[in-house]
């Protein structure tokens, strides 16, 4: 048998030798019998224990011991009596236990609290007192209990919370008597819009029926309809809108070759369903004297006109027939039905609808044809 295992692994003895070691070990421990003692028989000599380079073999200590996969672990048995074993294995964890066991404390250390709360406790005394405090605020200035208790903690202050309750009070004041949209009431009640704007405005959403801020070329953007547009500088063109921004969009031509083209908005005076354009087409009339200007569409906000929105209502509630006159010399006539940010609807005699865009207008339609 060879000394060494096959897959290089620790010495390999036979049966019985590890026995034959130890009382090896004892004899020579005890000395060399007495005169008078009876030899016996001696046992023959034990076979050296070589390392794998020839060298003899180390002795395991009495604190290491051999487990089934031949490993040579750490035996806590074997220590002094004197010495704690670790907690569960782990000399970290005892070490820890040890001083939590004892008075030393680090160089500058101060006592662990915990995060966002006083050191001491609020008596049961001090707790009915701020209690009493707080119900006799509320009821002397008015205020809600969760709110004098804020005052009391010194997280508000009583002046804040009357304005407070005073902005609440105009806020639902403004909604349920006046009708006012709630998003503009709440900013009428903090100051940041005047009382009539707010008014203005809230009757301008209820014509217009969408946001105020979305023209009638965004309104119909990635939708299937099918619209025509009055552009300054080709006239009607008939197609769909498949995106639109702030100052362009893309336009599919009907007819075309499939692909799409940006146009400004500022070049589009007007728009309508492709249905109403042949009856559009026949209302349409002409300044002379507008169209001898040659004017065409600007990105110069300076140049542009827009009529006052009080006075629009005005016409809408009245159902006054105005006159739209854009730039390049032709002119809408018709009823003021609604109107945005950007354009106005107008119901032409024929009961046709056009979307007319305030930056094709020229200066003339200031009042849109009307001066009362």
């Amino acid at each position: 048998m060879s000394d060494r295992s096959s897959g290089g692994g620790p010495i390999l003895r036979k049966r019985g030798q590890r026995k034959r070691d130890r009382e090896e070990a004892s004899k020579r421990e005890a000395g060399p019998p007495s005169a008078g003692a009876s030899k016996a028989p001696s046992a023959p000599a034990p076979t050296a224990r070589v390392t794998h380079g020839g060298a003899p073999a180390r002795r395991r200590p009495a604190g290491e011991r051999r487990v089934a996969g031949r490993r040579r672990l750490y035996d806590p048995r074997a220590e002094p009596a004197d010495k704690r074993a670790s907690v569960d294995g782990d000399p970290a964890r005892a070490a820890v236990n040890d001083i939590k066991g004892s008075d030393w404390k680090a160089e500058g250390a101060k006592p662990a609290t915990r995060r966002g709360r006083s050191d001491r406790r609020v008596s049961t005394a001090e707790k009915e007192a701020l209690k009493e405090q707080a119900h006799q605020l509320a009821k002397d200035k008015g205020v809600p209990l969760v709110h004098a208790y804020r005052i009391l903690k010194g997280q508000t202050s009583l002046n804040e919370v009357l304005k407070s309750m005073m902005r609440k009070e105009r806020f639902d004041q403004l909604v349920q008597r006046e009708g006012i949209d709630r998003e503009l009431a709440g900013q009428v009640a903090s100051g940041h819009l005047s009382h009539k704007r707010a008014k203005t405005l809230t009757k301008m959403r209820e014509l217009r029926g969408r946001k105020l801020h979305v023209d009638g070329v965004s309104a119909v953007a990635g939708t299937k309809e099918r619209v025509a547009l009055d552009l300054f500088t080709e006239g009607w063109v008939i197609g769909w809108v498949k995106a639109a921004r702030a100052y362009d969009f893309d336009l599919l031509e009907d007819g075309g070759d499939g692909s799409t083209r940006m146009v400004h908005k500022h070049d589009v005076k007007a728009m309508c369903l492709v249905d109403e354009l042949p009856a559009i087409k026949t209302a349409l009339t002409r300044d002379d004297v507008v169209a001898s200007q040659s004017l065409a569409g600007t990105e110069d906000r300076q140049a542009r006109v827009r009529p006052d929105d009080d006075w629009m209502i005005g016409l809408v509630e009245g159902r006054r027939m105005v006159r739209c006159t854009m730039r390049d010399g032709e002119a809408f006539l018709g009823v003021l039905r609604s109107f945005g940010r950007w354009d106005a609807e107008l119901v032409l005699p024929g009961g046709e609808t056009v979307t007319v865009f305030f930056h094709g207008l020229h200066p003339v339609s200031k009042t849109l044809g009307l001066t009362e």
